[in-house]
């Protein structure tokens, strides 16, 4: 035998052991029960070869066999990291990498140690991922294939999959739409989960990814013009007192501050607007004493609230499609530390109105997702169904 070839023959991992080959066969044939299909992988050749072990005649028959064994373990296994199907948002503004040469060094060390069973349950080892694939036997065991549970309980696994490997070092927010619920991840542990206002129906809150860019204390609110015309307008028109006592300021096309009272009113419409609102800063803000922002085409952020007592509701949608924190102050400091002089600093319990704002970098990584995860697992460790509210 040549050096070429036998140089090449040891770097065979499969076919030198066909029980590892058993073994991904076996593994494959139990995709269903881990949230995957069988028919994702072209395992007949797995099949073939462990039914007619001797049938392949050459060595560039073996290399091919080998290379198409490799190329069946590395899509199982990174489905099992990365889950599929895999989370798509209509705007993706922050791309998570797949380290898939991870999963193939992973590949090999379990080969060697000539393992790869336990591989398999090393990948769905994340806490999250054993919570749900133990629900997920349950709901079969008791309702069978058909249940309706079983759809968004798969995509949540694997949801969970690929959350688990995107969030290694690094802070990543994660709003959940039907839970209304934020939780902030530092790798692996939760360092932060917070109530959430979304929303409502006919203005839902966008699923997507972004990184998160600015903190703006004490913001002024710049009103959205459908808001404008369509909410605020009709009721200046019944009554001008409302424009003084939402704390508004009126501004021209110039951006120049206009006397609300030398305006005639009755002549604006939905159709006829050449002003905007500001809302001034303080206590009684609609963004309360901060803002954060992030890339988006949906006009998005999230903010703190005047509105406290929503987050009494169990049905957390009244929104215009941005996101209301509960705890603003603890989100900030983690989103600036360990620089977090400037939310230290912030008293809020004082007389608390027409403070210039104040806009911060975030200058670290920190990547924001939402989306419409339909089953999630809450602060005890409880699987929840969660209803479409959109």
């Amino acid at each position: 035998m040549s050096g070429e070839v036998m140089a090449q023959q040891s770097q065979w991992l499969w076919l030198k052991d066909k029980a590892q080959i058993k073994s991904l066969d076996s593994l494959i044939h139990l995709s269903p029960q881990w949230a995957l299909k069988t028919e994702f992988y072209s395992h007949a050749l797995l099949d073939s070869l462990i039914q007619f072990p001797n049938n392949l005649k050459g060595r560039n028959d073996s290399l091919l066999c080998e290379q198409r064994i490799a190329n069946v373990a590395q899509s199982f296994f990174e489905d099992l990291s990365f889950g599929n199907p895999r989370p798509t948002f209509k705007f993706q503004g922050y791309a998570f990498e797949l380290r898939k040469k991870e999963v193939s060094q992973l590949i090999q060390e379990y080969m060697k140690k000539k393992s790869i069973v336990k591989l398999a349950n090393h990948l769905n080892s994340p806490i999250e991922i054993k919570i749900l694939l133990a629900s997920l036997q349950v709901q079969r065991d008791s309702l069978g294939s058909k249940s309706a549970y079983l759809e968004p309980l798969v995509q949540s696994i694997n949801r969970y999959r690929w959350l688990n490997h995107v969030r290694k070092n690094t802070l990543l927010t994660v709003v959940n739409i039907p839970a209304a619920s934020l939780k902030v991840y530092q790798g692996d542990q939760v360092a932060l989960q917070m109530k959430v206002v979304l929303g409502r129906p006919a203005r839902p809150t966008r699923e997507l990814s972004s990184q998160i860019k600015n903190i703006i204390i004490n913001p002024n609110w710049f009103v959205p013009r459908s808001i404008a015309t369509e909410e605020l307008l009709p009721e200046i028109q019944k009554n001008l007192r409302y424009f003084y006592a939402s704390h508004l300021e009126l501004l021209d096309r110039n951006n120049q501050v206009v006397d609300a009272a030398k305006v005639n009113w009755k002549k604006l419409s939905k159709e006829y607007f050449p002003y905007s609102f500001r809302q001034r800063t303080g206590v009684w803000n609609t963004l309360g004493i901060m803002k954060i922002t992030f890339d988006n085409p949906y006009r998005l952020y999230l903010h703190d609230t005047s509105e406290k007592k929503l987050f009494a509701s169990s049905k957390r949608f009244y929104s215009h499609g941005c996101i209301r924190l509960e705890d603003p102050i603890a989100y900030g400091k983690l989103l600036l530390s360990p620089n977090t002089l400037a939310m230290d600093t912030l008293n809020i319990k004082g007389p608390y109105h027409d403070i210039p704002s104040k806009w911060i970098k975030v200058n670290k990584k920190a990547p924001l997702i939402i989306w419409n995860n339909l089953v999630d697992i809450d602060e005890k460790g409880a699987v929840v169904y969660w209803k479409n509210v959109y």
